[in-house]
């Protein structure tokens, strides 16, 4: 009996964990995500980026000798001489707005592999501190290169060096939820050939990591945004082979990505994820740029004309196909997140144009989704005040001799009382200050702890 109170005990912490993950991962409805970078292109500080994005990617947290003991964040800019502390400042000032900021890990020069537990303890290391100086909301796994992302092993049974990649990701998300009481924002930015290119038989080559990657953590990925540039072509679900630089490229790539389906080569089974976890990532740049040297990627950039029919086919605002691609799903995918630009640099060149075109598909909202949170608080019959609270609260109970439990963030039991009928006060003071969830029978509550 023993041990069935306490399976219950630990699956009950679960579920709390689960809803706090939910309530306070703190996602924008829709996604505009702008990667920042110092040392290249036209320097842009943060708070003067368009108000459209809403998503941040420093770029890039990268190791210099292709393991985790390099793993470092160079800033440099010949036109800001307080360079640290105006980025340290930028980041309060958009957080204050809603918008998140996240350390992007890797980049085509600064990717790496962790090959040993050792290796592993160092990257996770070396990312927490980077979080903790910048006071960051997450990361951004953006490792490329097949001599350090490729693997022979599969989708469900990976490579070494891409287990201890996902066992350093989970410590973070482990880490971040205990230390700032709320889940730890996840992204990735790979290349086509790790993941769609499971589809295609030319591209299996390195043994599509990133499947292996986001199977592993779907339920922690919070944006999936695979560059559809720089990629040239990719197969679809219909084994059909289209060009990058395509309306039939974006439709056909994203909705594989959200499907799911079996890589070739007998590497395994991808499930997909939902839409509401992919966003477009394509260059920033419209290919009618007058300049040539503000296009944003080696290729794979195209029209705004030809991103708008296929986000709007996609997404179901049209029926009517942008090229030869037809959809699986009859109505698209209306919960699409959004979408990806590389980079601010280029954006702001060009005046913001993608910004503003993104805007013409999404709307300009930058506020967070509390759905969970409101669909939490709405189910509860019991009445919970004052809510925020300096220690002591009030609830009103229909019935005597019901349990209250209060959990923390963790999902620890941190306090149980029996309820008398009607009005019960509970003295909370003894409590740190956070946020905590009220459980009465089936109903809950989130309460904050000032």
């Amino acid at each position: 009996m023993r041990n069935t109170y306490e399976e219950r005990g630990k699956a009950l912490a679960l579920f709390f964990v689960l809803i706090f993950s939910e309530i306070f991962a703190q996602l924008p409805c829709n996604v505009l995500v702008g990667y920042w970078q110092s040392s290249w292109g036209t320097y842009v500080r943060l708070k003067d980026a368009s108000p459209n994005y809403n998503v941040f990617c420093l770029a890039f947290a990268g190791s210099s000798d292709g393991t985790p003991n390099t793993i470092s964040f160079t800033l440099y800019s010949a036109s800001d001489n307080n360079i640290t502390a105006n980025l340290k400042a930028d980041i309060k000032t958009v957080q204050a707005q809603g918008k998140l900021v996240l350390m992007s890990i890797g980049g085509s020069a600064g990717s790496f592999q962790i090959t040993s537990l050792t290796e592993k303890n160092t990257f996770v290391a070396k990312i927490k501190n980077l979080i903790t100086t910048y006071e960051l909301d997450g990361i951004d796994i953006d490792i490329e290169d097949a001599q350090y992302i490729g693997q022979t092993g599969t989708i469900s049974s990976p490579s070494a060096h891409i287990t201890y990649l996902i066992q350093g990701i989970q410590d973070l998300m482990s880490w971040y939820q205990t230390t700032y009481g709320k889940k730890m924002i996840l992204t990735m930015a790979p290349e086509c050939v790790y993941t769609t290119g499971g589809l295609s038989q030319f591209q299996i080559g390195d043994g599509v990591p990133y499947l292996a990657i986001i199977e592993a953590l779907k339920n922690e990925i919070d944006i999936l945004q695979v560059q559809l540039y720089n990629a040239y072509q990719s197969n679809g679900l219909n084994n059909v082979t289209y060009n990058e630089a395509t309306a039939d490229f974006i439709v056909s790539q994203t909705e594989a990505l959200i499907r799911g389906f079996t890589a070739k080569g007998g590497l395994g089974v991808y499930s997909g994820l939902p839409a509401s976890k992919v966003a477009i990532a394509l260059p920033v740049t419209d290919v009618n740029v007058s300049d040539a040297g503000d296009i944003a990627a080696g290729s794979g950039y195209l029209s705004f004309s030809e991103v708008n029919k296929a986000v709007n086919y996609l997404m179901g605002k049209t029926n009517q196909k942008p090229g030869s691609y037809t959809l699986v799903q009859s109505g698209g995918y209306p919960n699409l997140l959004g979408m990806m630009g590389w980079s601010l640099s280029f954006d702001k060149k060009n005046n913001w144009a993608y910004a503003n075109n993104y805007a013409s598909l999404f709307g300009s909202n930058n506020n967070n989704c509390t759905v969970a949170s409101e669909e939490l608080e709405s189910t509860s019959a019991f009445i919970l005040f004052p809510n925020p609270t300096q220690g002591m609260i009030n609830i009103n109970s229909e019935k005597k001799g019901a349990f209250v439990n209060i959990y923390n963030a963790l999902g620890e039991k941190v306090t149980e009382q029996v309820l008398l009928q009607g009005s019960n006060n509970i003295d909370l003071s003894a409590l740190s200050t956070g946020v905590y969830i009220v459980n009465l029978g089936t109903e809950t509550q989130k309460l904050i702890i000032q």
